[in-house]
Order: structure tokens, then sequence, then C-alpha cells
């Protein structure tokens, strides 16, 4: 890549990721480098993440195959004192996890006869290890514990051996962690106040498989890759036990905070895939084991409005009074009006009002009077809720589908799986390396990094022509239907463009121009200039310019200019190469030809009424009939004719005639 610079973009709710300066975000604009980001801006972010998990193998455990002895099938024999089954009953003890101490102190025997019906039937022994078991695979209940381990949890050598505790006051999720190390690992956990705790030598490569050191450090915690392969019901279960452990529920929200910031991404990322989009933070503060004098910094996780509403439908915490709060959340958003101050919709206001007075509505007939006039005026921008009510509004009241493209796109902003975040930082950075490639994934176009939705990076064809040429060659059939809105469509068509081309070079063939009323009946004028561009606005403001207009008084050239779409002010534009030529003033005049002039009769004059029976009927046909009557059969004989000839006597024309 011939520029390595990087450049990192932070949004609101906390995602970052680092790129190119040419790698695409997806914009309500369409796909745009990050080079052209501004902070402000809004980019697509997923509210969900769908992926089709299953349950994944854990890494193999040393054991000493006590769990494949069969005690009732042992060719256990009768003895002078101890009878069948209580050998049987020895044995089976000390495989649930009893020492040979607890075992003889209950049957007031000696240890050293303990020790001998153990061995006789092959029966390895534990001496004083405790040699716990774990899972093959992952389950929701493997994945509960863990949320509770990596909340408030830790590894650590103990006594020559290695030992895991967990700290939490809650009764009903103290009982749950015991009753799952049980479980899950065959142990038998002690419990002291405020922490329970067990040993297990044979687990520690176990955990380290997993990403787990010894000693943990709070400050480096990380959720097993894994997780994100694993079904939905499983990451619901790890998050309960996570936020049963570190999360609290106020009136505003569910926060949780970790000293790790790549934990807490982890768990924006989790949440993600229940439909659930969070928000990550910085905040300082103290710990809460009180072993921490001076406040130190702590990402914050926090869920919010809908947001809430959504997680309640897969979790249900073990902690009482967490859950009592989040019911009363919940309860409060159902009853609401369900506002948001970020999580808005950026509907173009001109493209709604055009679409609800197409469709003949009025503010108060649109059933939100309040909620047009707001996008309408951009007072405010409306929610998911809004929009959806007006896209299913205008849906029906739509039926020949001339809105189809406005409505659809007006419903993909408001789609149920990404959220318009704003962009809080974006910087530039070299890159520590010559050459530079960003990701790409393969079978996709685009894909979800760090939660942001991005495109494959690839440069596009260069293309000729500047905005008008791509009236034609966008719209193709349908153009004429755009004639009533022709300087709005032309800025959505530059919206299009730089969605579809990015990078257009426009080269503009100024050797003939045509003044008058155009383009058929137009007057061929010599120009002798040739006009480039990869700023599409500023080589129409130019071509104006020598046209002899006011390139800021064209509509369409000024909504560009005020949407940032390119350059029409001539006093912004460097121009370079022939400074004479760029200052020419041909004098031309707009006029309309009769075609044109019966064309806005219709659309905007007197004929109005019958605009929707003459133009968007069967009976369009009469348009291109009428046009080529006119053209072929009344001006060319009468008029066209006699100005081709006198063109044909001009250097250009006599090539024309040659070539």
């Amino acid at each position: 890549m011939g520029d390595p610079s990087l450049w990192t973009v932070r949004t609101r709710t906390g995602r970052q990721v680092t790129v190119s300066r040419r790698h695409p975000f997806l914009t309500p604009d369409g796909w745009t480098p990050a080079a052209e980001l501004r902070a402000g801006d809004r980019i697509a972010v997923a509210r969900r993440t769908a992926v089709a998990g299953q349950s994944q193998p854990l890494p193999p455990v040393a054991v000493l195959g006590h769990n494949e002895i069969d005690v009732d099938s042992l060719p256990v024999r009768p003895g002078r004192k101890w009878g069948v089954d209580t050998q049987r009953r020895i044995i089976r003890e000390y495989l649930d996890g009893k020492t040979v101490p607890e075992i003889a102190r209950q049957l007031r025997a000696p240890g050293g006869t303990v020790w001998a019906i153990i061995h006789r039937y092959g029966v390895r022994s534990r001496w004083r290890r405790v040699w716990a078991r774990a899972p093959e695979s992952t389950s929701r209940d493997f994945w509960r514990w863990m949320g509770y381990f990596i909340a408030e949890g830790y590894a650590y050598e103990a006594q020559g051996s290695y030992r895991l505790s967990l700290a939490n006051t809650d009764p009903r999720v103290r009982e749950d962690c015991i009753a799952l190390s049980r479980s899950l690992f065959g142990v038998r956990p002690r419990d002291h106040g405020r922490a329970i705790y067990f040993d297990a030598l044979n687990l520690r490569p176990f955990f380290e498989a997993l990403g787990f050191p010894v000693p943990t450090n709070s400050a480096t915690k990380a959720v097993p890759d894994i997780l994100f392969r694993c079904p939905d019901e499983e990451v619901a279960e790890f998050l309960q036990g996570y936020l049963d452990g570190d999360g609290s529920v106020g009136r505003d929200g569910l926060h949780a905070f970790s000293k790790s910031r790549r934990l807490a991404s982890q768990v924006q990322a989790l949440l993600a895939r229940l439909g659930v989009l969070a928000f990550v933070g910085t905040v300082r503060s103290r710990a809460t084991n009180g072993r921490m004098e001076a406040p130190e910094e702590y990402a914050k996780v926090s869920v919010y409005g809908d947001e809430i509403v959504n997680l309640a439908r897969w979790i249900r915490f073990r902690c009482p009074h967490k859950q009592r709060n989040l019911d009363a959340l919940v309860a409060r958003r159902n009853c609401g009006k369900r506002p948001s101050n970020w999580d808005t919709i950026p509907v173009p206001p001109p493209l709604f009002r055009m679409v609800r007075r197409g469709l003949g509505l009025t503010q108060a007939s649109s059933g939100r009077a309040s909620s047009v006039n707001n996008i309408e005026n951009g007072y405010t921008e409306p929610t998911r809720p809004v929009v959806r009510y007006f896209v299913e509004l205008f849906s029906r009241l739509d039926a020949p589908g001339r809105f189809g493209e406005e409505i659809r796109y007006m419903s993909f902003l408001a789609g149920e799986d990404i959220a318009w975040d704003r962009i809080e930082e974006i910087r530039e950075g070299p890159a520590d390396v010559p050459f530079l490639y960003d990701l790409s994934v393969d079978a996709a176009h685009c894909f979800v990094g760090n939660g942001i939705i991005l495109h494959n990076t690839h440069g596009h064809a260069l293309t000729t022509g500047a905005i008008k040429n791509s009236f034609g060659g966008l719209l193709r059939e349908v153009r004429h239907y755009a004639h009533e809105f022709m300087h709005e469509v032309l800025v959505d068509l530059m919206y299009m463009q730089r969605e579809i081309h990015p990078h257009v070079f426009a080269v503009m063939d100024g050797t003939v121009m045509g003044d008058g009323a155009g383009p058929r009946t137009m007057v061929p004028r010599v120009g002798n200039l040739i006009l480039a561009s990869a700023d599409q606005v500023a080589i129409d403001a130019i071509a104006a310019k020598i046209m002899g207009f006011d390139p800021l008084a064209i509509p369409y050239l000024r909504l560009c200019h005020e949407r940032g779409l390119g350059v029409a002010d001539p006093r912004q534009i460097e121009i370079v190469g022939d400074l004479d030529a760029a200052a020419t003033n041909m004098g031309f005049r707009t006029r309309r030809s009769l075609v044109i002039w019966g064309d806005q009769l219709i659309r905007r004059g007197p004929l109005r009424p019958l605009k929707r029976l003459l133009l968007h009927s069967p009976l369009v046909v009469w348009a291109p009939f009428a046009s080529n009557v006119y053209h072929d059969l009344l001006w060319y004989p009468t008029v066209g004719a006699a100005r081709i000839r006198e063109f044909s006597r001009t250097p250009w024309g006599r090539l024309f005639e040659t070539y």
C-alpha cells in the first residue's frame, strides 16, 4: 500500500478498530474510507452478531481412571471383619472424594485397613493430592461456573498445589458455585466466609490451556476464545455468571467493572451475540476488596434502555436483589415511550419529506405530527420504533411501488441488526511496517471487526463522467420519474456514487459545448477545453462558471457543497493548467425546449392534477412517442439541420465529418 499510515477509529459505545486510510466503513451515505471520516460521523455497528455455534471440546485432564471404575462389578471378596457391602462402600466413598482418614473415622477402623481394601482392588491412590476431573466439552453449567470465576476468581499456587478460589457473599451464588464445582470437577470446595476454594494440581494444565496463567491477574483476565464458537445459550450462561459476580443493576441500567480492558471488550462482543448493544467506557475507582488505597482506571461495561429488555430475555440472576432491579427496569421501559439520546436513526429529512408528500400525507394524517416535524426540520433524529412505524405506513400506502427504493433505504437504516454509532475520535498514526495490508474476509463483502461493520478493502476502476451523467447511467429506465425532484435526486446520486465508486476521476470533454435548450435542441459552441478532477462537484462547478453561471446558485451544486460531497465554491477550488481558459465566460443561457416545457407543465404547472394519469400509468408511453415526433419530424427538419450544417464548417465539425 502506498500510504502505510494507520487510522484508529473509536466510537461512542467504546468500540475501536485500527485500519488503513482507505478501509471502508458503513455510513448512512454508503461505504466511506477511514481517511474521509470525521468525529461526530455516524457509522454502523453490529447490534446482533449471529453465530451458529456449537459446544466445543475442552483440554484433556490427567486423571487416575477413577471415573471408569464400576464398583459393583469389582470382584470383592468377603473378609473376616469387613463384608462385601462395606468394602464396596469404602471404595465408592473414596472414589467420590473422601479421604482415607475421613473414611477410617467414620467406620472406626484403622487407616491402614482402609488403604489395604482400596489397593487390593486396583484403585490408584490420590495420596495427598486432589485429583479433579474436568468435562470433555463445554456446556451451560461449565460456562456459568467460568463466568463466576472470571468475575471474582483467582488461580494461584498454595502449599505445593494449584488452588482455585472464588469470592462472593451472596448465599445463592455461593451455593451455585459449590454445586457446579462438585458436578464439573468432582471436588468438594471449602467455604471460608467470603470465599470458597479447592485444590487440584492436575487442573493447572487445563486452565493454562484456556488462557489463565499462574497466578491470575485481574488486569490480564480474558474470556477463553472457544466461548465465541459456542451456542448462544452457553454465551448467556457465561454472562449470567459473570454479571452475577461483577455486575450491578441500578436505576439507569446495568454496569460491570473490570481492570482488564480486553475483558470488557469481550463482554461487549458477547452481549452482541444476544442482540444486546453495550457501552464500554473508563472510570477511576478503588477496588471493592479494600486492598487498594489509591483509585485506578477501570473499564466499565454498561447496558441501557431497550438493550436491558433484550438482555432480560436471556439471563436470570441468581442474586435476588439484582433480579428484582432488572425486572423493575424492564417494566419501566415497556410502559414508557422508549426514548433514547443515542440510539437514533439518521433519516435524511429531504428524502423523508419527499416520500411523505409523494404519498399524499400531511403531518396530521401521518398519525405522528410531532415526529414528522422533528424529522423534517432536523430538530431531533427519530428512534428506531418511530422509523419502523413510518416504514410500515409508507409501505402500505405505496402500493404502486413509486417510492420502493426510498422506503427500503429507510428500512435499512432502522434495521434490527445494526445501530448507528457516533465517532468519538479518529486519529492518524504511522505504521510500524513498510507494507500495510488490510484484513479481508474470503467469500464475503463485509464483516464485523470489534463490533464495527467493515468492508473488504479493494480498488475500483476509474470511470469518466460527472454528476449529471450519473442520472442516466444509474437510473436508466426510471429516470423520468425523478425529473420533478431533479436537484435532490442528483445529490442522492452523488451519495450513491460515493458508495459504488469512491475513487472516481472525472474527465469532461469541453471541446464542443451545448448552449440553450438541451439536450437534443442545443446550439453547438466550440470551447476547446478539457476538464479533469477527482472531485465531481468541483468539476461541475468550474464547468458552470465557464458557461457563465454562478455554481452556488445551482441547487444541486449548493446542496452537494453543504453536505460535504465536494467543493462547489470556485474560491476554494485550486485550478491547475490553463488559468486563462478557466477564467472564460461563454455567456450561456438556459432555455426550455417544447418537450421540456410540456413535461414541467405536467409535473409542476396547471396540468399537475393529471400527472399520475399521464406519467404514472400505462399512458406514459405517449411521452417518448411525442418527444420523437417533435424532435425528429418537426424540430430537426426546420431548425436542427441548419445548425448541424453551420457547425460542420468549424474545425471540430470537419473532424467529425471525416473521422
